[in-house]
């Protein structure tokens, strides 16, 4: 009887009765970041390995342990270009690096500033022992905001993170982690902190805390063996030395999230695993998860990337997610998929007074029941409509600088175009009337 062949490894098909699930998943995530005034972007399953080692560092595990090489087959080697004879070929192990390459290649710097993209199913590869919620092949989900170092975007980013698990039905269960790491002019301090705290339990540590001790001694604190977290418990907390503008932007971080709502801990051990992150960083995990293994959704802010590949020096910020452990979590729960998705209810705001009004109000009406959207990055009202109108939202709340002044918005009847301003404080018992809660 001949084998039957099989997926590879870490590898899986995605079959019918799953299709729903991720074409759920897809469209909730979708659906947040239009809203959120971001554009979808795509970008090729493989890549120059520069764009990687550059980005993640020759030594990180990524780069060192887990990046597919493309080979090509001898027989067509000599319909190739030379520049591809020359240069390696990856298949890319996340989206983030390549993004960073597709906006300095397409010269995104001469657009309105932020740029803002996401992606969605975007199929990443890494060598890695497969395990629940973790693949060779996996797909991600994902969003960079370039060009802004206003903390207010690093919260508006945690923000979108959560409610796209909010209106999952997950966020009830999750936990958001957050910390700093400060940027080139404290880091050297920082590193040079820990090497002397570090250097005396090499001995008792995991060969892969010996090469990040002498690579980047920032990472052993990402280290998941007990042995070496037992030594990690008493390191320097890195938020301890962070430069004073690295102290207040952290500070303005957290007091933005305090008035969204989101409800944080501060972990000083969180650093993430890659090199090119700066200042915030964040995870988003299931509260049950004690070892950490399964984190839903991590990101924070790049402010090096762009300059590093050549390009202007440009603040980001982002955040991704294995679309698989999300798709596990949501099975794990028991969490039904609706049968059509809508929203009720779309925030425009005019302004950045309006903007910190707009992002805890979209909270404040998704908490008693009413589906909404903030539609955020488009400048003017009349495409914020048309954006609403595309949506299908039956109304309307808009805020100018006004309304922030005199505490009121204006309920717009997207059907036939009605208007009237009504007191912020009476807004939710209005919206239940109209929308018959």
């Amino acid at each position: 009887m001949a084998e039957i062949l099989r997926t590879p490894r870490g590898t899986k098909d995605i079959l019918p009765e799953e299709q729903k699930l991720w074409r759920f998943l897809s469209n909730i995530f979708s659906d947040k970041c239009e809203s959120f005034g971001c554009g979808k972007i795509e970008t090729p399953l493989f890549e120059y390995a520069e764009v990687f080692t550059k980005s993640l560092g020759v030594s990180s595990d990524v780069v060192s342990k887990e990046m597919y090489e493309v080979r090509r087959a001898q027989s067509i080697s000599e319909m190739l270009d030379k520049e591809d004879e020359t240069k390696t070929l990856v298949l890319r192990p996340e989206i983030t690096a390549a993004v960073v390459r597709s906006y300095i290649e397409h010269g995104m710097k001469t657009w309105t500033q932020p740029v803002k993209l996401y992606y969605v199913g975007e199929p990443c590869f890494r060598y890695e022992r497969p395990q629940s919620g973790r693949f060779r092949e996996h797909r991600q989900l994902g969003v960079e905001i370039i060009g802004d170092a206003d903390p207010l975007t690093d919260a508006s980013t945690i923000f979108l993170a959560y409610q796209f698990l909010r209106k999952l039905g997950l966020a009830g269960n999750v936990v958001v982690d957050i910390n700093s790491i400060g940027d080139n002019t404290c880091r050297p301090k920082i590193k040079k902190k820990l090497i002397d705290y570090f250097e005396k339990f090499l001995p008792s540590m995991c060969p892969d805390c010996n090469r990040r001790f002498v690579e980047n001694p920032l990472r052993i604190l990402d280290c998941k063996i007990s042995k070496c977290q037992k030594i990690i418990e008493n390191a320097p907390q890195v938020v301890d030395m962070l430069c004073n503008a690295c102290k207040v932007h952290f500070k303005e971080v957290l007091e933005n999230l305090d008035a969204l709502g989101i409800p944080y801990n501060l972990n000083p051990r969180l650093v993430r695993g890659l090199d090119y992150y700066t200042r915030t960083v964040f995870e988003l995990y299931e509260e049950s998860d004690t070892t950490r293994q399964s984190t839903l959704i991590g990101g924070g802010r790049y402010d090096n990337l762009i300059k590093m590949f050549g390009g202007e020096d440009t603040p980001a910020v982002g955040f991704a997610a294995g679309m698989e452990r999300i798709i596990d979590k949501l099975k794990d729960m028991g969490i039904t998929v609706p049968s059509n998705i809508s929203t009720e209810v779309s925030i425009i705001q005019i302004g950045e007074k309006a903007r910190k009004i707009s992002l805890p109000l979209l909270s404040e009406l998704e908490s008693v029941g009413i589906s909404a959207n903030c539609i955020l990055g488009k400048e003017s009202l009349k495409g914020q409509l048309r954006m609403a109108s595309r949506m299908k939202a039956k109304l309307s709340v808009i805020i100018g600088q006004r309304e922030v002044l005199d505490k009121s918005v204006i309920l717009r009847n997207m059907d036939d175009g009605s208007q009237e301003t009504i007191k912020k404080d009476k807004l939710i018992d209005v919206l239940k009337v109209k929308l018959g809660k």
